[in-house]
């Protein structure tokens, strides 16, 4: 009987070496990802392949300059991926994959959060200084004299106009507030006031005329003031005993009461 030898095509050939290099590629890369330079990863997977080796044989089966071999061999002994027999020659031998590959996690992880923690320690606090906003104020007032208080210092820093709308009003907060309208109208500031029917009195209304323009309407809920588009005052009630009302720098805000004001104002009578 005659055995036939069986030898492998030159295209299972190629195919098996085309697939070993794609290996080949992939743990390359994967080991670079893991910190390894090019030669590292060459020499350590030389060596996990062949066993332990001199350096010699590391350098001619890697394909590594011999003179090149002695330190990336140094290198990876620091990294713990190999260990070396003494002897004459000395011997390389790679560690278990296993324990090196997941050795390389943890120290990435650990530099990982290093870097994190000086990036933020670094930077932090001046994206922190040049980012930072100041929120918008809301304070709620409670009773006539906070009201009156927080209102006559908000007129009082008013540079181009100031917005008024007088629902129920009493004759003392009338009397409170004409001396701080009378200065603001000497300074040159723009005042505009909206009454209902029930507050205009005619003192009231020469009060108004004199200091800036009027409008009336028959009623008006609550009222407030509004303050160069920077503040505002806003009553949330319409009985003058026992006053609430917020103060506001919410730009928002601000620009929603204005809004209504002028809507209310641009509908309402003149005042003659």
């Amino acid at each position: 009987m005659v055995t036939k030898k069986i030898f492998p095509s030159a295209m299972s050939v190629r195919s098996g070496v085309d697939m070993s290099e794609r290996m080949d590629e992939r743990t390359m890369r994967a080991l670079r990802n893991l910190g390894l330079s090019s030669y590292e990863a060459r020499v350590y997977v030389t060596l996990v392949r062949s066993g332990a080796l001199t350096a010699s044989e590391v350098s001619s089966q890697s394909r590594i300059p011999f003179s090149r071999v002695y330190d990336v061999l140094a290198a990876l002994e620091r990294g713990g991926w190999i260990t070396i027999e003494q002897g004459r020659p000395k011997r390389y031998v790679p560690k278990s994959p296993r324990e090196t590959s997941k050795a390389a996690v943890l120290n990435a992880q650990e530099r990982l959060t290093e870097w994190e923690q000086r990036v933020v320690d670094d930077l932090q606090p001046s994206f922190d200084d040049k980012t930072r906003i100041s929120a918008p104020e809301v304070h709620i007032l409670h009773g006539s004299n906070n009201v009156r208080a927080k209102l006559n210092i908000a007129l009082g820093q008013a540079e181009r106009h100031v917005l008024l709308s007088w629902g129920i009003v009493s004759k003392s907060d009338i009397d409170f507030i004409s001396p701080t309208l009378l200065h603001l109208r000497d300074r040159g500031v723009k005042i505009q006031i909206l009454a209902s029917e029930q507050t205009l009195t005619d003192k009231v209304n020469r009060l108004i005329l004199a200091v800036g323009e009027g409008r009336k309407r028959k009623e008006i809920y609550g009222g407030g003031a509004i303050i160069d588009d920077k503040q505002a005052v806003i009553m949330l009630t319409s009985e003058p005993a026992e006053p609430l009302a917020i103060w506001s720098s919410h730009t928002e805000l601000v620009e929603l009461a204005k809004i209504y004001f002028l809507y209310l104002y641009n509908s309402a009578q003149p005042l003659t």
